[in-house]
């Protein structure tokens, strides 16, 4: 259950939207009202919970710094195959969304405070959910 919950696309995701309010929050000066309390107390119980995993079980350990996603689990043909088809869906949002994200820039980057981070977060997110719904159809046919 840990394994699933610390390779879920959702804990990416909130990762992502995390490390955005972050950036924002630093160049805001909001470091001396303490809002970054609850992310640092976050990204601390997700490592602890990681080596705790990793201890744990050490035959299906989580690599803590990797070139290749947590999520990427490529344990047999069928697993590839699906990540094959999500990977092709999130490569087919990228081929659409960054001309979109640079026109958009061009034209909101000085109404919008900080829309290039909130660009990147957004394509993240969405990237890690082309990829769940993908893969959710491989784990529900399993069950």
């Amino acid at each position: 259950m840990l394994e699933k919950v610390l390779r879920s696309p959702f804990m990416m995701m909130l990762i992502l939207i995390m490390l955005g309010i972050i950036a924002v929050g630093h160049s805001e000066g909001w470091y001396a009202r303490y809002y970054f309390i609850p992310f640092y107390v976050f990204f601390v119980s997700y490592f602890l919970l990681l080596f705790w995993h990793n201890y744990k079980n050490p035959q299906h350990k989580i690599k803590i710094f990797t070139v290749i996603p947590y999520e990427l689990r490529e344990e047999d043909e069928g697993l590839q195959h699906f990540t094959f088809k999500a990977m092709r869906k999130v490569y087919i949002f990228y081929y659409f969304a960054i001309p979109f994200g640079i026109l958009s820039m061009y034209l909101f980057q000085q109404l919008i405070p900080y829309f290039g981070i909130w660009l990147l977060v957004a394509f993240g997110v969405i990237q890690y959910f082309i990829y769940w719904l993908e893969i959710k159809k491989a784990f529900l046919e399993e069950v």
